[in-house]
């Protein structure tokens, strides 16, 4: 069978034929017949189940499920549109502002948290990043000489933390410094962060649940 073409194990008769991979068919098929055939090759992935080894949820409330799909038709960026998505966004973001001890929350006004929501932990990697980046560029200004674009940010972090931090530093031109683990200790201290942190230090990255052992690294 050429590699460019699907043949089904099993189906009616109407698909004797093997389906084109890369191209359109000439003809629509049946949706039960389409839904079995990707259905059937996304068995080969592994189980979500039992990959401990990124960040994934596998199981949640029916409910939710249902609430997801009938949200599926929303362009959420268009706020004007779905304001009431855009409410319920506000409130989840000053539910997690609260967690981390925001300055200058109110129960009366959810815009007093700043934050936004992003469709995974990555993208929320690389818009803090640059706004950390941004805001060191700000306080560093044009200084004689010594203005931002002289010199090189740089980030603070455990070698425990998770690629994507050194995918943002590699697509935005900052300097990671990595401070390393021991026997017996799979967190950063307090100490390690002053010994690496000087005026072109943009942030320091914290892991609230470290992938060795679970671990919350020591921060306020």
């Amino acid at each position: 069978m050429p590699a460019h073409a699907i043949a089904p194990a099993y189906t009616n008769r109407l698909f004797t034929a093997p389906i084109p991979a890369l191209r359109l068919p000439e003809e629509s098929m049946n949706p039960d017949a389409a839904y079995r055939f990707v259905h059937d090759e996304l068995m080969l992935d592994g189980s979500s189940r039992l990959n401990l080894a990124t960040f994934v949820t596998t199981w949640m409330d029916p409910e939710a499920c249902r609430l997801m799909a009938e949200t599926f038709d929303k362009n959420m960026i268009d706020k004007d549109e779905y304001p009431a998505t855009a409410a319920i966004e506000q409130r989840c973001v000053s539910m997690v502002a609260d967690l981390f001890h925001a300055d200058e929350l109110r129960d009366d006004d959810p815009h007093s948290a700043c934050g936004v929501s992003t469709v995974g932990s990555s993208e929320a990697v690389m818009l803090g990043g640059l706004a950390m980046k941004w805001r060191w560029r700000q306080k560093v200004g044009s200084r004689k000489g010594r203005g931002w674009e002289k010199r090189t940010p740089n980030l603070v972090m455990g070698s425990n933390v998770q690629v994507v931090w050194e995918k943002f530093c590699r697509y935005f031109d900052v300097e990671p410094r990595y401070l390393p683990m021991e026997k017996g200790r799979y967190v950063i201290t307090p100490e390690q962060v002053l010994d690496a942190v000087d005026e072109d230090t943009i942030g320091v990255v914290a892991i609230l649940g470290t992938t060795y052992t679970g671990e919350l690294e020591p921060v306020a």
